[in-house]
């Protein structure tokens, strides 16, 4: 809660600080501009996935990054990696940056997009930042909203058109869902959806994905904030997004080239591989606020049909050596009698990892849930929309390797990879419930425990088997009946 105060102070005190600044400095923060532009409107190419590397000195969240004592030997490492824009944090009070740094680079590089990352708060902004250079220009919808006297749209859609009547391409930022539905009414070309939460500065990567799914396919989306390696770059490319916009990563790597060819690379094979699994969860988590529910080890089909109807939203196949195995075209024909609405996943140990990814890519599998001891880069590999299943056996397990979006938290077993029957140590639950660790749980619930496992640890996910069955492979219709009831029941 301090730490929430403490960013929302700052958030109010870089813009007040701001209207200060132009009052003392003038519009123009004290730069010397020419009359008119002297270098070329350069846009970037949305159509092919863009990758924009941030030039940023530092942050209030993180003090000052790195040494960047020439942003322009900064901005030619980015070009000669890959980089499709540049983007150049100008603030200068909170982030240590200046509208020189921005000049100079584009003087430097006058064929090279570059988006000018500030807190712009007035029309006349956006002609200065187009005479300094800047080809695009993020507009802030919170801080353009609160400052607006009737908190509407109307200063955020003036600076809008403004800017593209100049050639320049406005980016407008959102982090929440009220921002996006007031950002849709003005008909914007290019959306950026930022994980951090301006007020709290708190990176939630699943963010994105659920607000992108209320995004039409016209409309470009850029990604913004937290993007760590070609992983993460992969499901961000995966899950429609247009561009990334990446700055703190590539700062503190200390092989810059390697960093974002690493991530260029990720997110151009993510966008060949266009998957819904992740837009699908996280809107199911964030926007409709519900606890989501698999119902795992189906090995036929009136028993995924009795689990739809009372309200899954993940079927589970095991493919794994287990009693609840099931054949791989056998799932296959349970899964294209199930309604689309329902993501279907695929459970794996070592074996038929390709021929899952062969149902991940004939759609009728959405996912590949791993199992085993597999590395980050191993799951990676195939290229495949997937999540990792960890067994939990103490804290250090909580301090996550895996980069997928989501890790489904499985008690420890020495014999088995899953499928114990058994609940994790409450302890360690304790422990991520304290640390704000996202918690997907599997092992051990059944209708007995299910309500004290939500009220007490508010998971995101839980993950049932052997808990609504008759026997290993053969669910139970009243267990599943009642599972749903405790589900659903108020605490």
């Amino acid at each position: 809660m301090y730490k929430k105060i403490f960013m929302d102070k700052i958030l109010k005190e870089i813009v007040d600080k701001r209207v200060i600044t132009i009052k003392n400095k003038g519009i123009n923060f004290g730069y010397k501009l020419p009359a008119q532009r002297q270098v070329p409107i350069t846009l970037p190419d949305m159509k092919k996935g863009i990758t924009v590397c941030e030039i940023k000195r530092g942050s209030p969240s993180e003090g000052k990054m790195n040494d960047i004592l020439n942003p322009v030997e900064w901005a030619d490492k980015y070009i000669k990696s890959g980089a499709d824009a540049i983007s150049i944090l100008t603030e200068e009070n909170y982030f240590f940056g200046s509208l020189d740094d921005l000049i100079n680079i584009k003087n430097k590089f006058p064929n090279v997009p570059v988006l000018r990352k500030d807190f712009l708060i007035n029309e006349e902004e956006v002609e200065i930042s187009y005479l300094a250079g800047a080809d695009m220009i993020l507009l802030i919808a919170s801080v353009l909203i609160d400052i607006d006297k009737n908190r509407s749209t109307d200063l955020i859609n003036k600076m809008k058109i403004k800017a593209e009547k100049l050639g320049m391409m406005p980016l407008i930022e959102v982090h929440n869902l009220e921002e996006l539905n007031a950002v849709l009414t003005i008909n914007p070309k290019v959306i950026g959806i930022n994980s951090r939460d301006l007020k709290t500065f708190l990176i939630k990567r699943g963010y994105p994905f659920a607000l992108k799914k209320n995004i039409d396919d016209s409309i470009y989306t850029i990604y913004e904030s937290g993007i760590r390696n070609c992983t993460d770059s992969f499901f961000i490319g995966s899950s429609g997004f247009n561009g990334l916009l990446i700055g703190s990563s590539i700062i503190k790597s200390s092989n810059i080239n390697e960093k974002i060819s690493d991530i260029k690379k990720g997110f151009s094979c993510g966008i060949l591989n266009r998957n819904r699994f992740y837009n699908e969860l996280f809107y199911k988590i964030h926007i409709e606020k519900k606890l989501v529910v698999k119902i795992c080890g189906i090995t036929n089909l009136d028993d995924a049909l009795i689990a739809v109807e009372n309200g899954a939203d993940i079927i589970g196949f095991i493919f794994a050596e287990s009693p609840r195995k099931i054949d791989f075209y056998k799932a296959k024909e349970i899964s294209l009698k199930l309604p689309d609405k329902i993501l279907k996943v695929g459970v794996v140990v070592d074996k038929d990892i390709n021929l899952l990814k062969t149902g991940v890519k004939e759609g009728w599998l959405d996912v590949i849930q791993y199992h085993g001891d597999f590395d980050n880069d191993f799951c990676q590999s195939f290229q495949t929309c997937w999540y990792k299943a960890l067994r939990i056996k103490d804290e250090n397990d909580l301090k996550l390797n895996y980069y997928s979006p989501i890790v489904l938290f499985d008690s420890f077993s020495k014999n088995a990879y899953g499928g114990t029957g058994k609940v994790i140590n409450k302890k360690l639950l304790d422990y991520a419930k304290n640390n704000n660790i996202d918690i997907y749980l599997a092992g051990g619930i059944n209708p007995e425990n299910v309500r004290e496992i939500i009220d007490k640890y508010k998971p995101l996910l839980i993950d049932i088997s052997s808990g609504v069955e008759e026997y290993p492979g053969k669910k139970s219709k009243e267990k599943i009946k009642k599972l749903f009831y405790e589900i659903n029941k108020k605490s």
